[in-house]
């Protein structure tokens, strides 16, 4: 998954200094559904093979608890319906300022998916500005710091009787637009349970424990 990652920050453009919000906002989502394409394949490649992503920018929906979501990467069958997704979203520009709304984003994404599916094995990928994420703040040291915090709260969720609003699994990764050099799967202030480099295995043996017929 390095490699990959490493060769799409390298040729997707990023926005210059002078770029509207609109088109920085362009850029992350065009990341968001590169990095799920990257995903669901080494998904795949761990043995999960019916995983896929979203094709041309559009969201497969499923109907959750209170009405459709659309998710990124996923597993799904007629039988069981969702099996297994992971939500692919990052913010590279200012995290510092959206860090809470997108935290709140999440925590709906999984209640949604989970009060409909409550055996679906729900991760997340998450990305931010690795420049950007390492300003300050006030009450966690960084934005980093923050941001580990928060997912902390909301994943490790091992049964299906667990609270809804959690993540199975979660990952965070920091790269700066442009810069593959900048590329980190396991930053120094997240703990070894929320790194990006170990959250695609992470995810298929949730899988497996949850589904050992499958």
């Amino acid at each position: 998954m390095r490699a990959a990652l490493f060769e799409l920050i390298r040729r997707q453009l990023p926005p210059d200094g002078l770029a509207s919000g609109g088109q920085k906002k362009n850029y992350t989502e065009a990341l968001s559904h590169q990095i799920s394409r990257i995903l669901a394949q080494e998904l795949r490649d761990l043995g999960l093979a019916g995983t896929i992503a979203p094709t041309g920018g559009r969201d497969k929906s499923f109907m959750g608890g209170y009405g459709t979501k659309g998710v990124d990467v996923h597993l799904s069958d007629e039988k069981h319906g969702l099996l297994l997704t992971s939500g692919v979203k990052g913010l590279v520009f200012d995290p510092r300022k959206n860090l809470k709304n997108r935290y709140r984003d999440m925590v709906m994404e999984a209640l949604e998916l989970h009060r409909r599916f409550p055996y679906a094995v729900c991760g997340h990928l998450f990305f931010l500005g690795k420049s950007e994420s390492a300003r300050p703040s006030k009450k966690f040291g960084t934005v980093l710091g923050e941001a580990a915090v928060l997912m902390s709260g909301i994943s490790d969720r091992r049964l299906p009787t667990d609270a809804p609003e959690l993540y199975e699994e979660m990952g965070i990764l920091l790269f700066d637009p442009g810069d593959p050099e900048s590329l980190d799967l396991a930053p120094a202030e997240v703990p070894n349970t929320l790194q990006a480099d170990t959250y695609p295995k992470r995810l298929v043996d949730a899988f497996n424990r949850r589904n050992p017929f499958y």
